[in-house]
Parts: structure tokens; sequence; C-alpha cells
């Protein structure tokens, strides 16, 4: 078969299976909503380099939700991981610039067990303690969260063989892993949301948080946040 012709066919098949997975808009609309709310996150933030990558972050989690519209499952699901390492790496680099400097030079690697060092990582207790103490009985939780959610991408990275029963190797419509893929795509939203708070909100004059309208909206029910905003302590 001709190349041109095989990769038509290919793309064919692909875009039948966006026509139909766009039958969920309102999945797909939210996911949007939440790539931007962290994109927005990111005009608030000072530092050049923490900014930039933030915005990086969300562009991922946007070409990981096309690749899913697609049918290419595997590749979002990849790429949604890889958007969630990047992501919690922005609060881990904003206090370690050093390790910034190098990876932005390509000296060393993003290293998730650093990330999420129940010690030292963006979710320790050390580091609640530091920037956002009020938030500290929400650590173990959202720890618990990133920690299934990395595990359970990561299979799709690794190839683990269950993954190639729910995939398969020929591209169709598969409605399980598309609502698998939201629901760890609203996980990873909201536990990148978290740390960002955690990390950055107490930095913030009132005047910027009072145009933070999407953080209320998304973290509303963790009071310490919604206090902050200027929300009542109790819903």
């Amino acid at each position: 078969m001709n190349i041109e012709t095989y990769f038509t066919e290919v793309n064919s098949k692909c875009q039948e299976i966006f026509r139909e997975s766009m039958k969920e808009k309102q999945l797909f609309g939210n996911a949007h909503h939440l790539s931007t709310c962290i994109y927005d996150f990111s005009n608030f933030i000072a530092d050049s380099q923490e900014k930039e990558l933030i915005g990086t972050v969300s562009s991922q989690l946007e070409a990981a939700t096309l690749s899913l519209g697609l049918g290419l499952y595997r590749q979002a699901f990849s790429t949604l991981r890889l958007a969630f390492e990047m992501g919690l790496s922005v609060a881990y680099f904003s206090i370690h610039k050093l390790e910034h400097i190098e990876w932005l030079s390509g000296k060393s690697d993003i290293k998730w067990s650093k990330l999420i060092d129940e010690e030292n990582g963006v979710l320790s207790k050390r580091f609640v303690s530091a920037f956002f103490p009020e938030l500290d009985d929400f650590t173990e939780e959202y720890l618990d969260l990133a920690s299934k959610s990395y595990r359970t991408l990561s299979e799709f990275v690794h190839g683990n063989f269950q993954t190639w029963i729910k995939s398969g190797i020929v591209i169709k419509m598969n409605s399980e892993l598309l609502k698998s893929y939201f629901e760890l795509f609203s996980r990873v939203s909201e536990t990148l949301l978290f740390v960002y708070c955690c990390r950055y909100l107490k930095t913030f004059p009132t005047s910027q948080l009072d145009s933070m309208e999407f953080v209320s909206e998304e973290l509303n029910f963790i009071g310490p946040i919604r206090e902050l905003m200027g929300g009542p302590k109790e819903l």
C-alpha cells in the first residue's frame, strides 16, 4: 500500500473516533476549563521561568486531551503523566533553583520520587508548613491521590500487560478508557492546583487574589483556601 494512502486511512479512522468522542462535550469542556485554570494561574507567577513552565504544563494537558479525542489512548495517558510530572516540578524547582537551572540546561532530569518524597517533596508536611501551614491536614490525602494517579498513568507508559488488553493495538473507539482518562485528568488537575495554591497563594497580594475566581470555583471545598480567597469559614 502507498504510504500516503496508508496514513490517510489511519487519519480517517482517527477522525471517525474524534467525531464519536465529541459526543462527550461536557467531559471535554471540563478538561479544557481545568487546563485553562492552570494556565491562568501562571499569569500571577512573578518568576518568568516558573510561569513559562506552568504554561507548558497547560499545553501538555491540552495535547493529552487532543490525543484522547483522536483515539490515541496510550499517547493521551502518557502525555497526561508528563504534564503531571512537569506540573509538580514547578513547585519543586521554585525552592531548588540550582536543580531547575540544571534541568533547563539538560544536565538533570525530573525525578518523581523527589517530587513526592514524604519528607521533602511538594506534598510533604515540611513543604506545606513552610508556605501554607493551614493546609497541613490535607497533605496526606493529596499525596496518596498523586501516587495512585501517577501509578495508573505509568502503566500506559511502561506498557503493562493489562493496558494492552484495554487499549489494544488497533485504533478504535474505547468509551471505557475515555471515561477513565477524564477521571484521572480531574485528579491530576486538582492536585496541581492544590500544590500551586499551597506554594504561591500566600505570596500574592489581596488585589491578585480577588482576580483568581477560578481558584475559588475549583477548590472552594478546602476551608483554608476558601477563607484566604475571602470566602466564609464554614459552608
